[in-house]
C-alpha cells in the first residue's frame, strides 16, 4: 500500500513510473485487448423488428404459385406471412447461437434467398414482341407438337405367367381380337386403364405405363400385335393403332413456352453477370495440390 504521507503529487508520480515499466505496460495492454475481445465476441441477441414488405411479399408469392400452380388469395397470402414470421424468429434466434455455421443446407438455403433478393433468380421484365420472335428464331426447332399415338393393350400380369401367356397371346390375337372379346384369351387381369387410346402424347404414355414401354411403343410396327412389352405393371400384347410425329409449332403457338424460354435464359444472364460481379470483389485461393491428392485418394477408393 502507498504511504499516505506521499501526498497527491507523490502517487502520481509513484504511477507513472510504474507505468513506465515493461512488464506493466503488457499487462495493461493484454487487459484492454481482452476487454475490447469480451465485448466483440460477445454473442449478439437477435434483432427484434421483422419487417414484411414488398419484396418478401413477392418471394412468398412465387413460392406458392410455385407450390400450387396458382397465386394465392390474400387470406392465403396472409397465412403464408404467418407461417414466414414463426419461421423468422426462430432463425433469427438459431443465427444469434450460431446454429448457421457449418450447415451445408442452410449455407444453400441463403444463397437461393440471395439471389432471388437481388434479382438474379426472379425477372419481372415484359419482353417485347420483337424480342420474343427474334428468341423463338434462333431455335425454332425446340418448339415442336409432341408425337402422338394410338394403341390397343391387353394386359396379362407380372412375373413368369405373365410373361409367358403374354407371348401366347401375341400368336393367337388379330387386329380384330380387340373388338370380339370372345376371341381375347381367359386369364386376362384388369388394370384401371382403357383398353384403347387415340392421339396419346408420349407424356401420357410414361405417366401410365413406364418409360420402357414407351420406349418400345415408338418403334412398333403399326396393325400388327406385338409383344411381350413390359410396363411398371407386368406384361402387355399391344397393337399399335397410328402414330402421329411431333409437328413444329408457329411462333403464335409456341408463344407461352417462348415467353417462357426468354425468362429462364434471363435469370440466366443475370445470373452469370452477378457471378462475375461477386468474383471480381473476392479473392478465391484453391489448394490445388490438396484437390489433386484428394482426387488420386478417391479414384484408389474406387477401384
Amino acid at each position: 500500500m502507498v504511504d499516505k504521507r506521499w501526498g497527491a503529487t507523490g502517487i502520481r508520480k509513484y504511477l507513472i513510473a510504474s507505468t513506465a515499466q515493461p512488464l506493466v505496460q503488457f499487462l495493461i495492454i493484454g487487459a484492454a485487448i481482452c476487454g475490447i475481445y469480451g465485448l466483440v465476441a460477445r454473442p449478439q441477441a437477435a434483432p427484434t423488428e421483422i419487417e414484411v414488405g414488398a419484396t418478401e411479399l413477392r418471394w412468398l408469392r412465387n413460392v406458392w404459385q410455385g407450390q400450387f400452380g396458382r397465386p394465392p388469395s390474400v387470406d392465403e397470402l396472409r397465412a403464408a406471412v404467418k407461417v414466414y414470421e414463426d419461421e423468422e424468429m426462430r432463425y433469427r434466434e438459431a443465427q444469434a447461437l450460431g446454429l448457421d455455421r457449418d450447415d451445408t443446407i442452410v449455407r444453400r438455403r441463403m444463397a437461393q434467398k440471395f439471389d432471388f433478393l437481388t434479382g438474379s433468380q426472379d425477372n419481372d421484365t415484359t419482353p417485347t414482341e420483337a424480342e420474343l420472335r427474334a428468341f423463338f428464331n434462333k431455335t425454332p426447332g425446340d418448339y415442336t407438337a409432341p408425337s402422338a399415338f394410338g394403341f390397343c393393350q391387353v394386359y396379362f400380369g407380372d412375373g413368369a405367367a405373365g410373361l409367358n401367356a403374354a407371348k401366347v397371346a401375341v400368336v393367337n390375337l388379330s387386329p380384330a381380337a380387340i373388338r370380339d372379346p370372345a376371341a381375347i384369351p381367359a386369364g386376362i387381369i384388369a388394370i384401371p386403364f382403357p383398353r384403347c387410346y387415340q392421339g396419346t402424347s408420349r407424356a401420357d404414355v410414361l405417366r401410365n405405363f413406364g418409360t420402357a414401354f414407351a420406349d418400345v411403343l415408338g418403334k412398333l410396327p403399326v396393325g400388327e400385335w406385338q409383344g411381350p412389352v413390359e410396363s411398371g405393371y407386368g406384361f402387355h400384347a399391344v397393337l399399335l393403332t397410328g402414330r402421329k410425329p411431333g409437328q413444329a409449332l408457329s411462333f403464335a403457338e409456341a408463344r407461352r413456352s417462348v415467353e417462357a424460354g426468354w425468362r429462364a435464359q434471363a435469370i440466366r444472364t443475370a445470373r452469370e453477370r452477378q457471378d462475375r460481379e461477386l468474383r471480381s470483389r473476392y479473392k478465391i485461393t484453391v489448394d490445388e495440390k490438396a484437390l489433386l491428392e484428394l482426387s488420386a485418394s478417391n479414384a484408389g477408393q474406387a477401384r
